[in-house]
């Protein structure tokens, strides 16, 4: 990483760690998508994540950007679902 500030990788560093506790399917095997807890769960961790000091953070992750990094996790995993593909595929496409 390029950048030297300590409150962006601080950042960084909690998104990877909540990211990469995400399953990719349930527990009967079915591809993770928004009706499901741990999706739920996950985005309300990543909406939590606060930068700066105690008394003056800012929460940078909206609800809209928390699932973009959901769906782009699930999306990118190896072996990753068609069905988190052609949706990450579709939420990416340019808008004219």
């Amino acid at each position: 990483m390029k950048s030297k500030s300590y409150c962006f990788k601080k950042m960084v560093d909690k998104i990877e760690d909540i990211l990469s506790k995400l399953h990719t399917h349930t527990i009967d095997g079915t591809p993770l998508n928004p009706s499901h807890d741990e999706w739920n769960n996950t985005r309300d961790r990543l909406m939590k994540i606060k930068v700066g000091p105690e008394h003056f953070g800012t929460y940078p992750i909206n609800f809209q950007l928390a699932d973009h990094l959901i769906l782009s996790e699930l999306a990118h995993q190896p072996g990753a679902d068609r069905e988190h593909l052609t949706e990450f595929e579709e939420r990416m496409k340019p808008v004219n």
